[in-house]
């Protein structure tokens, strides 16, 4: 009696230290997941901020560049206005000087004029008015001697109707070397101003560009943060499910171990063992596949997950060989890529029984492949087992 007494005990005891171990591995793990999800929270709101950041960076990116590409259309127009500008004042130089010219020509023929004028002032003068009648009483007839006078009040005439045009024509000409002069200090002005504003237009848009330079780093530098930022926040995404996958087993390792729970393959979610030692690939996309794979060497022993029955084992394409045994209620399990099986269809199956060795496929390079369906539909696998202390890898 006193024995018995003492082996209930003993028993009470283990399954206490037991269930408070479990308790306190499942504690352990669910403050983990806290805080790593708290951390996973805080990257999201940095991640959140540094793109709106990024985004007025780029907004202010296309402003400078807008700015930057009207000044290229203002230095084209105003270095154009200056070409124009600059031969306008080239042509009032030429013309400028050929007036110059055609100025100094005319005083020389007017000096000439004068000088003949004179001349014959001087002679008229020397023969005064004696001399004159004398010319004009020399001739023979009457005729002749109206045809000297006509002659010589022609000569007059003609010389102060040359010399009323050449002062004309000098005073034309004086005008317009002044309005060419003008005209050419007024274009060296614009020039000159034109020029200055297409310089300063010149180093706005230096400034536009460095600028620019600057957006552009500080873009890149907050691209590379948002990058390393997400990059962090995959890894803590994949912590923090490897986190909830373990916790949600340690729950139900913990939980009360009922004849249900034993013996029947629907309540085992969250405590069966991987049928292979290794590492657990999991696929990030759900749509590629809900299933898993362990990686392990080639020729590594496959065990049974849980009892059941053999109802397919054979090769598949795209699975290779494939291990399927029912468990009963519509759940059976997929094991594919195996090198061999040892069990044929109709046989018993036994939890950790080995069944075959395992091979390597599309699925992972060395190792097996894991589906779980419930009346032809695919659960996720991941869900099903107990990953505490198993390695977990993401593809």
């Amino acid at each position: 009696m006193k024995v018995a007494f003492v082996a209930l005990f003993i028993a009470l005891f283990l399954t206490t230290v037991l269930v408070s171990g479990l308790r306190s591995s499942t504690d352990i793990i669910q403050n983990e997941l806290s805080v790593r999800q708290k951390k996973l929270s805080s990257i999201d709101k940095s991640i959140r901020k540094k793109k709106r950041i990024k985004r007025r960076i780029e907004k202010e990116k296309k402003d400078v560049l807008a700015d930057i590409q009207e000044l290229d259309r203002k230095i084209n127009l105003q270095w154009q206005s200056l070409q124009q500008a600059k031969r306008d004042w080239t042509e009032a130089e030429l013309q400028l000087d050929r007036t110059r010219k055609e100025l100094e020509n005319m005083r020389s023929r007017a000096a000439e004029l004068k000088i003949n004028i004179e001349t014959r002032l001087n002679a008229f003068r020397q023969m005064g008015e004696i001399g004159v009648l004398n010319v004009l009483f020399a001739a023979d007839s009457l005729p002749d001697l109206l045809a000297r006078q006509e002659y010589l009040k022609m000569i007059v005439n003609e010389d102060q109707a040359r010399r009323r045009e050449y002062i004309s024509l000098l005073k034309g000409l004086v005008r317009k070397e002044k309005e060419l002069t003008d005209r050419q200090m007024l274009l060296k002005a614009m020039s000159e101003r034109l020029e200055k504003e297409a310089l300063l237009l010149e180093e706005r848009k230096a400034d536009k560009e460095h600028y620019l330079e600057t957006l552009k780093k500080k873009t890149k530098r907050y691209r590379r943060m948002i990058a390393q930022l997400q990059k962090a926040r995959r890894r803590l995404s994949q912590v923090v499910e490897e986190l909830s996958l373990k916790a949600q087993a340690a729950a139900r390792a913990a939980g009360p171990v009922t004849k249900e729970s034993q013996f029947e393959f629907r309540y085992q979610k969250g405590r069966l063992n991987l049928p292979a030692p290794g590492k657990a690939v999991i696929y990030r996309s759900r749509k590629r596949s809900k299933g898993m794979a362990v990686r392990c060497p080639w020729g590594t022993e496959i065990r049974a997950i849980f009892d059941g029955t053999v109802v397919f084992n054979d090769s598949l394409p795209g699975y290779g060989r494939v291990f399927i045994v029912d468990h009963g209620h519509g759940y059976m399990t997929l094991i594919a890529q195996g090198q061999s099986f040892k069990k044929k269809v109709g046989q018993e199956v036994a939890e950790g029984e080995v069944i075959g060795l395992s091979g390597g496929g599309p699925w992972v390079s060395e190792g097996i492949y894991i589906e779980i369906r419930h009346n032809g539909k695919q659960l996720t696998a991941p869900y099903w087992f107990d990953l505490r202390g198993i390695e977990i890898v993401r593809r």
